[in-house]
């Protein structure tokens, strides 16, 4: 009995209790229910704010660039917000700074530092939306930062259109604004403001930098629409753009090649003369089996004169005349842009057919003052000079020792007193100078089978015969000792489009090896002068004489080579149209 009451009273009891958890589970899912669907709801809520307000200030940012750039006096924008949310004006939040570097002399100058301001949605969450500089930006807490629509900034074919739009109030709006314009100011050009203020651009390294809660979101925006050089500095909220293009894949296609449109080449004395060969076939150059590879290419005009002989084709952005009777052309092709004068029939149809053709004119290859720069400027803050015949800043041959091997060196000047030796075997031999190089009357041997490569900053030039020159060669020569004499990819010589380069016979001929390469563009002055003497490899600058007996022999392994490194960017923008356009915004 006592056993089967208490089985019984158990029994009993196991209804209620069941009962109870029944409630009990039913109560903690409703209240989970409940909980998860409010966060929903919320979560929900606020994506809709988030979006509602994109919208807004979308339409807040095409009203106010139509105030800011003239079109309209005032315009008016709905911008709804919640009762858990609030757009507020501030208008120092954020600034942008414009400023370019001379790229030869280092002085910067700032065209402009402005607050841009911003009309910023704090919502319920901590997702962030503002207008800011013309853009629509968002931001979270996690710092991560994107664009909704981009500002007023357009680079393109090294122009910078910036009518940057700044924003001037303060406090809360609710329900719309009023936007009315306040002011314009342009900085560039603008001589009043300061008369360097012009286009085009020479020498100039342009930089912009933004600080802005949102400067992630402007960097990767800068980055997509530029090839400029962008640098994020995380500390303080800023991010930097050095305006560049890429160089592109320069090469060396012609044993001459003149750059600026206002230039020339000329080859105007007696024994004048052109060809090519190629180092790559293992023998360097020998006359029997030089080939019609010497071409002539210019943006401006070619003229030949004397008793010139050109082996080659000739491209002319420009004229070409041919005036000589005493003159010799093999070439098979005669480009020009302008007018071909040929009034000694020079050019014959028949047999070696040659035919002329009028083109368009074009611009030569931009110069590359910025690298060079930079690379000098490199050299300099960190070298391997110590214990070597650099060590004392002039390369000059009078140490004990007279090689110079593989590393990086900076100097003040290549001015030889005595024969050098430049020994590749470990490498490269890069040499930066900031003055100018004078081989006089002695030798550069290159040896081994690397590179030697010369940056000419050109800040001060040595003085002969009545003329500064930033190369000068008489009766001197550079010579490559390896597996190849004449191997003219294995020399490189940079200049800056100021540069002056002369080869010249004193007591006997000089003969150089390797490629001298300092563009002009369109205004510079860089040129090339040879006489009595021989050039082997290519020849790049503003413009170029071939006087008596001075012949460049083309080495066509160059027209596979580039230039400069393939990720090298020059600095290449031209103009700028830069100024502020102020707004005021105010609560409706």
């Amino acid at each position: 009995m006592g056993n089967a009451g208490w089985g019984l009273g158990n029994r009993g009891q196991s209804a209620p209790l069941g009962l109870a958890l029944v409630f009990a589970v039913m109560i903690i899912s409703t209240t989970a229910v409940v909980a998860l669907g409010a966060d929903a709801i919320t979560s929900t809520q606020t994506q809709l704010d988030v979006e509602r307000t994109e919208k807004s200030l979308t339409e807040l940012n095409s009203k106010t660039a139509l105030v800011a750039l003239g079109q309209t006096d005032v315009q008016q924008v709905s911008l709804p917000a919640s009762s858990s949310s609030t757009y507020r004006i501030n208008e120092d939040a954020g600034w942008m700074n414009v400023s370019y570097q001379n790229t030869t002399s280092g002085n910067r100058t700032t065209v402009f530092n402005e607050s841009m301001g911003e009309v910023a949605y704090h919502g319920s969450d901590e997702t962030r939306l503002a207008y800011q500089g013309g853009g629509v930006w968002r931001s979270t807490s996690d710092g991560t930062s994107v664009m909704v629509s981009p500002p007023e900034f357009h680079y393109r074919d090294a122009t910078l259109t910036l009518p940057l739009v700044t924003v001037s109030g303060s406090g809360a709006i609710r329900d719309g604004a009023s936007i009315s314009h306040n002011r314009t100011k342009s900085y560039f050009p603008n001589s009043t403001r300061n008369e360097n203020f012009t286009n085009p651009l020479e020498e100039k390294r342009v930089n912009i930098t933004v600080r802005s809660e949102y400067y992630r979101a402007w960097g990767r925006y800068f980055e997509e629409r530029t090839d400029g050089e962008v640098t994020f500095h995380d500390s303080s909220n800023m991010v930097s753009i050095v305006l560049k293009v890429p160089a592109g894949p320069r090469k060396v296609r012609n044993a001459v090649a003149a750059t600026s449109g206002s230039g020339s080449i000329k080859m105007s004395g007696n024994g004048a003369f052109t060809d090519s060969y190629s180092s790559g076939d293992g023998d360097g150059y020998t006359a029997i089996e030089a080939g019609n590879g010497g071409n002539l290419s210019t943006a401006g005009d070619v003229i030949i004169t004397g008793g010139a002989t050109l082996n080659g084709n000739i491209t002319s952005g420009g004229r070409v005349e041919f005036s000589s009777n005493s003159m010799t052309y093999t070439g098979k092709k005669v480009e020009w842009a302008d007018t071909f004068e040929d009034s000694k029939g020079k050019c014959n149809p028949s047999p070696p057919a040659c035919s002329d053709e009028q083109i368009d004119s074009f611009d030569g290859p931009q110069n590359i003052n910025s690298h060079v720069t930079t690379t000098v400027d490199g050299l300099q803050s960190s070298n391997d000079n110590a214990g070597t015949i650099a060590g004392d800043g002039v390369i000059d041959g009078t140490e004990g020792t007279t090689t110079l091997s593989a590393g990086r060196y900076h100097v003040d000047k290549i001015d030889l007193s005595n024969d050098v030796e430049l020994d590749t075997t470990g490498g490269d031999v890069i040499i930066g100078v900031e003055d100018y190089v004078d081989i006089d009357a002695h030798t550069i041997e290159v040896s081994g089978p690397n590179e030697v490569k010369i940056y000419v900053r050109g800040a001060n030039a040595v003085s002969k015969g009545g003329s500064d020159y930033h190369f000068f060669s008489e009766d001197g020569d550079i010579l490559t000792t390896g597996g190849v004499s004449e191997n003219s990819s294995q020399v490189w010589i940079y200049g800056q489009d100021h540069m002056q380069a002369r080869v010249e016979k004193g007591s006997s001929d000089a003969k150089v090896t390797g490629v001298i390469y300092a563009p002009g563009g369109d205004a510079g002055s860089s040129r090339f002068e040879i006489r009595q003497s021989d050039f082997y490899g290519g020849v790049v600058t503003s413009e170029v004489e071939l006087e008596q007996q001075g012949s460049v022999h083309f080495d066509q392994t160059l027209q596979q080579r580039r230039t400069i490194p393939k990720d090298t960017s020059v600095v290449a923008i031209t103009y700028l149209h830069i100024s502020t356009n102020d707004v005021n915004i105010t609560s409706n």
